[in-house]
């Protein structure tokens, strides 16, 4: 009656950790080294495989009991409080006060009490509010990592903060083949062996552009399609998806700029460019802004909104 697709539902999973991690060998034994011994910044564009990484190195030195390590996401934690708050439940510990000072006394006499480290990890650290955070931690004697999509999110920290987080590691994007290779590896645990080709699959991966994140999504959307037309095979279903304007096809500061613009939806155009001026690495003058602008209008990204001295820029199309 109903198709029979997927045979481990958990390896299509967001949460999913599997086994081997590959095409990061090298990162992962980086970061696995570094988790409890130094402060480190990892950064790398979006679906090239940080979270993976992070919590691959948390689950292995949380399973040797010689360290301690906690995974939060600052798109859902944003502030000193509630950091500290889901710091202390992770480690058993539940308090009702509301104030920072209370949370970061407590937190101390947990650490403290700790038989080896403690190491706290920020995935998503773009999108923390309170910057403080960082050095409240610090001072605790905890080790972090801190996860970014761009290097640039370095200089949001503080001199205390650089002089602290002096190791360095970059994510690259994934290849076609490496991001083939991930994908079909996931389908093999997750797919029944006659629900899918090696064309589809490889299809998908492309559609990605190395994008992993993309791919994985592109494939449980292939798979929910065909199990709600009663198919027994994603083959069956059509694939129509097409990326126009993969990240790699942008230089940095058009990255920069999207990335300003996803956040806030729309601004105006003057806003943008001191937004823009903040954020960049390298940050180029009004002339090079413009031009900027107008290739992100007409790859079909942004729109534009106005006159030219009112002139609105809106995100059209948030890449992977």
């Amino acid at each position: 009656m109903g198709s029979r697709i997927v045979t481990t539902h958990e390896a299509l999973s967001e949460s999913y950790i599997p086994q081997n991690i590959l095409h990061r060998e090298k990162e992962l034994t980086q970061l696995s080294s570094a988790i409890s011994v130094v402060n480190t910044f990892v950064y790398g564009p979006t679906g090239s495989g940080k979270t993976l990484l992070i919590k691959k190195a948390i689950q292995d030195l949380n399973a040797k009991s010689s360290g301690m390590a906690i995974y939060i996401d600052c798109c859902l934690y944003q502030t000193t409080n509630a950091i500290f708050h889901e710091i202390l439940l992770s480690m058993n510990t539940i308090v009702s006060s509301k104030s920072n000072y209370a949370l970061t006394k407590r937190l101390k006499e947990r650490v403290r009490r700790l038989d080896h480290g403690l190491s706290i990890c920020l995935d998503h650290f773009e999108r923390l509010k309170e910057i403080e955070t960082v050095n409240r931690l610090l001072s605790l004697e905890i080790k972090l990592v801190i996860v970014s999509d761009s290097h640039e999110t370095f200089r949001k920290l503080n001199s205390m903060g650089k002089a602290n987080i002096t190791n360095m590691i970059e994510i690259p994007n994934y290849t076609v083949d490496q991001a083939s290779d991930i994908l079909f590896d996931r389908t093999r645990e997750a797919l029944e062996g006659t629900a899918y080709s090696d064309e589809t699959i490889r299809k998908i991966a492309q559609a990605g552009s190395g994008n992993i994140t993309l791919a994985l999504n592109l494939l449980r959307s292939q798979v929910l399609k065909a199990e709600s037309e009663g198919k027994n095979s994603i083959d069956e279903v059509e694939f129509n998806f097409e990326n126009d304007c993969p990240n790699d096809k942008l230089s940095d500061d058009e990255r920069t700029l999207i990335k300003i613009l996803k956040e806030s939806k729309s601004m105006p155009g003057g806003r943008l460019f001191d937004f823009y001026r903040e954020q960049a690495r390298y940050p180029k003058g009004k002339r090079s802004f413009r031009n900027y602008m107008q290739d992100l209008c007409l790859k079909g990204l942004v729109k534009n909104i106005g006159d030219r001295r009112g002139r609105i820029y809106e995100i059209v199309q948030e890449l992977g």
